[in-house]
């Protein structure tokens, strides 16, 4: 089998300023895609990949806030110039602990599910038509604890399970024109804030025992992508840790 076209192909990445959507944004611009960046601000690195690439190939879409009308008024923006999307990888994510729940109260509730559920959410619905036009393709980036919650993290972990949902749910309102999947990361790369003890005790809980970094969750996108026959399926890309888990 030949090689994919992606002449003139679009894609949309959120949360495109850093970690695994920052390494999304270079994959797809090297593959030749056309690449919008949503981003509440846009990082020095993503910048510089603009000036690298030239504005025609990453568009980048300061929303300054996720709200309904900063995404609202993104989606009529990306209509008036474009009838087609080819992929929307629903990436943007916040990670929190719920120990920090009593003190931030319901906010800190309420920003992880509009992060995590209402913004792809808007998304899916507002560029449905163009997906379709497109025989496109919605990939979540969910987490292994959707399945099987971490009690630290019980907010963080309900919210991904809802996006999870989500996604099978659009599979089947898409269907049979586009397709929708999502991606189950497990310890693909650590944040600077975990500590040796804390990345120690991880890997002792991971089949491969080490980090697999963003490049296998890329790996496991264009699978996808590739193959025209998969759709409404969670593919974990954790080095066995949910099995070792238990």
């Amino acid at each position: 089998m030949g090689k994919r076209d992606n002449t003139a192909k679009k894609i949309i990445i959120t949360g495109a300023s850093r970690r695994l959507g920052l390494l999304l944004a270079k994959a797809f611009i090297k593959e030749g895609w056309q690449v919008h960046a949503l981003t509440r601000k846009a990082s020095e690195a993503l910048t510089q990949i603009q000036r690298s690439a030239g504005g025609q190939q990453l568009v980048i879409h300061e929303l300054g806030e996720y709200s309904a009308e900063s995404v609202d008024a993104f989606i009529s923006n990306f209509l008036a110039q474009h009838s087609t999307l080819d992929a929307l990888i629903n990436n943007a994510s916040k990670f929190a602990v719920d120990d920090t729940f009593p003190s931030q109260g319901s906010g800190l509730y309420d920003e992880l599910i509009f992060i995590h559920m209402t913004l792809p959410a808007l998304l899916v619905y507002g560029l449905k038509q163009a997906l379709i036009n497109a025989r496109g393709n919605v990939i979540s980036i969910t987490d292994i604890y959707a399945d099987n919650p971490n009690a630290d993290y019980g907010l963080y972990c309900s919210t991904k399970a809802g996006l999870q949902n989500l996604t099978l749910s659009f599979a089947k309102q898409l269907a049979p024109a586009a397709r929708a999947n999502c991606i189950q990361p497990g310890p693909v790369q650590f944040l600077e804030e975990h500590t040796e003890a804390q990345k120690q005790t991880v890997l002792k809980e991971t089949l491969l025992a080490r980090e697999g970094g963003f490049e296998p969750v890329y790996k496991a996108i264009a699978f996808i992508l590739d193959n025209h026959y998969i759709t409404g399926d969670c593919i974990k890309v954790d080095g066995g840790r949910s099995l070792k888990r238990g």
